[in-house]
């Protein structure tokens, strides 16, 4: 019988490039020998499906961890994420923030951090935040999305771009800097924030019933953010996919997947606790300043959320929908009420389905948010 432990090494590491993260670690406890050829990290581990990052056990302090793709809990014990509200998450990377305000990086698998300036006042030009909010609004509050343009641990001149206080106002920081640099250049309520080719990019939408405008920011000696003259239609237009009245208000992400930059529409519904109705998804050409809107997603899934959009391929994941928008909630919810707002929205039925009890969320005032795996 062929003794399994003694694999040629080559033939482990090459193995160790199709393991999702579980049995990535179950690989590791066979044996000494292939526990030591997953502690080299030769071969970069296969594509994750991103977990949900929940909210704290409230009797041990263990931070929740959904796994998707095994319909799992993970109870993590890692210290740097007591008490802490998470802002983002990029390449596995959780943004915290304390109620002392203090921001960090950690990466709550292997116990790494960052640690980054506090972030910039809530209203410009005071100091003293505490007077206009309360400690634990502000903490839940200040930071409303933060992502990475590249992993720490690939590079170490990394930066971390957020949109923080009332007005959504974008500061970059990088690896080095003492302080965060507010980006002029756009107006007031980004709504959201992607890195894709070597820049950054927002989007943005004035008002009700106006076109979406696009900027984009490449870090330099100038944190100046510069328009494109791309707008991508309102729903008033005419010829809009959607002209349901219903859609009250809509929400933009940025998402990069086939090499192609996109928007990604969520449309709300008008009652009070808007619940998400529909996404619409348009593939953008920057330098043609043109767009074309699209009825799927070419098998890919999407995952959306306060965190960096994630896109994989679910062809070798059996849990996973292709052709599917996973979302989660909006925003922080100052208080304990209201209906959370997550599911699956299928782009070829145009149906939403849950993939998690909503009750479960209930009682947690900042909603979860999808965290990649990086052992």
């Amino acid at each position: 019988m062929a003794d399994w432990s003694e694999l040629p090494a080559d033939m482990l590491e090459h193995l160790t490039g199709f393991l999702p993260i579980q049995d990535y670690h179950r690989f590791s406890a066979v044996c000494r020998n292939w526990g030591m050829v997953a502690k080299e990290r030769r071969h970069s581990p296969a594509q994750q499906i991103p977990w949900l990052a929940m909210g704290e056990l409230e009797d041990t302090k263990k931070r929740k961890f959904y796994d998707l793709l095994e319909d799992r809990h993970y109870y993590l014990d890692v210290p740097e994420l007591c008490g802490t509200v998470l802002c983002g998450s990029s390449y596995g990377w959780l943004f915290t923030l304390d109620r002392k305000l203090n921001f960090r990086l950690v990466n709550p698998l292997t116990g790494e951090c960052y640690d980054l300036p506090r972030p910039p006042p809530f209203y410009e030009g005071h100091v003293e935040r505490e007077i206009y909010l309360d400690a634990e609004v502000l903490q839940r509050s200040l930071v409303i999305k933060a992502i990475l343009d590249y992993d720490p641990r690939t590079r170490s001149d990394f930066t971390a771009l957020i949109l923080y206080g009332g007005h959504y106002t974008p500061a970059f920081w990088r690896a080095g800097n003492t302080i965060w640099t507010t980006i002029t250049g756009i107006p007031d309520g980004p709504d959201d924030i992607t890195f894709f080719e070597g820049k950054f990019y927002f989007v943005r939408t004035p008002c009700v019933n106006s076109c979406s405008e696009f900027y984009t920011f490449e870090v330099g000696t100038e944190p100046e953010a510069t328009k494109f003259e791309l707008q991508v239609s309102c729903r008033g237009d005419p010829n809009y996919i959607i002209e349901d009245i219903n859609h009250s208000c809509t929400l933009n992400y940025l998402v990069v997947f086939g090499g192609k930059l996109h928007l990604v529409e969520r449309f709300l519904d008008a009652c009070e606790s808007m619940p998400t109705t529909e996404f619409v998804l348009h593939e953008l050409d920057l330098e043609g300043n043109n767009y074309s809107t699209c009825q799927h997603i070419n098998g890919y899934t999407i995952f959306l959320g306060a965190s960096a959009s994630v896109v994989i391929s679910p062809s070798h994941f059996h849990n996973c929908i292709k052709d599917a928008i996973y979302f989660t909630d909006l925003a922080p919810k100052l208080y304990a009420d209201g209906t959370e707002d997550h599911g699956i929205f299928d782009m070829i039925g145009k149906n939403i389905t849950p993939y998690y009890p909503r009750d479960v969320f209930h009682h947690a005032l900042v909603p979860p948010i999808w965290f990649t795996p990086n052992p």
